[in-house]
Formats: C-alpha cells, structure tokens, sequence
C-alpha cells in the first residue's frame, strides 16, 4: 500500500446519454465503462466474493427502486473499489446485494478494482486530484499508527 500520484493527463468519463454511474461529489464513477473496462480487462482485475449482511439490518438504501430489486441478477459480480487502506466500496450492484440479503444469499461474486484501476472512471477532471489526496492521507495516518476505519478484522480478496 503506497503513496499516489495524480494523473496530470487525467481524462474523466463524462457521462452520455444511458451510461450508469454511481456516487456523488467528489467522487462519481462511470460504471458503463468501468463494466466495459473489466470485460475487456479480465486478467487485470481480481474476481473474488463479498459476503452479504443479512437483511434487517438497516443496510438498504431507501433510494433503491423497489422495482428493480426482483430483476437483479445475482451471478453477475457486483464492482467494488478499494477506497482507502482497509475500506472497500461496492459502487456497483446495490439492488443485487439488496435481492440477496432478501433471500438470505450469504455472498456474492465481486470484481475488486484497485485504487489505481477505479479512479480511471472518475467523472470530474478535479476527483483524481481529490482522491488521490485523499489517499495519502490516510496512507500516512496508517503510517502513524493513527487506526484503522470501517472495517472490523482483516478483509482477505
């Protein structure tokens, strides 16, 4: 786990008509061309599993569309990215965690993109400053022996 470096030459992918993205300032993701990416990149990025709370939890997003939930298919990997030391960020597949946690499917097949593999996606020519930024940071407040966030035990991918 080191130091970033910010991409001067960083070209963000400015959504179209139809493409998904997820998230919110600073940080938004293109996920039509993350999937693209991954597909097309599948030697470069690690399948693996995430392991799913069970429902009743408090977990779900109200801002879920209900009607989606039922159509979620739950072979496809969710995309998670690794966003700082020992935090991971699922910033695809929420309606098809939401199915499982309503089945009691305890995992689901996961694609991990690594700091430098997610922030490619980035909307805004600024969030690669950003994140990178904020990287470091927490880099160096693990470096101090500042603590750990989020996450509670080692998470192995």
């Amino acid at each position: 786990m080191g130091k970033l470096k910010e991409n001067r030459c960083f070209t963000p992918y400015e959504p179209v008509i139809d493409d998904e993205t997820f998230g919110g300032f600073p940080f938004t993701w293109n996920i039509t061309h993350a999937a693209s990416w991954i597909e097309a990149n599948l030697d470069k990025v690690k399948l693996s599993v995430v392991q799913i709370a069970p429902a009743g939890l408090g977990v779900d997003s109200d801002s879920l569309d209900e009607a989606w939930i039922p159509e979620a298919d739950l072979s496809k990997p969710v995309i998670i990215a690794w966003m700082r030391p020992e935090f991971f960020k699922l910033i695809d597949g929420n309606h098809r965690v939401a199915k499982a946690r309503r089945m009691g499917v305890t995992e689901l097949p996961a694609y991990y993109l690594t700091e430098q593999q997610h922030r490619q996606f980035f909307t805004r020519k600024e969030a690669d400053k950003m994140y990178v930024d904020y990287w470091n940071e927490k880099v160096e407040q693990v470096e101090r022996g500042w603590g750990k966030w989020a996450v509670v035990g080692q998470m192995n991918v």
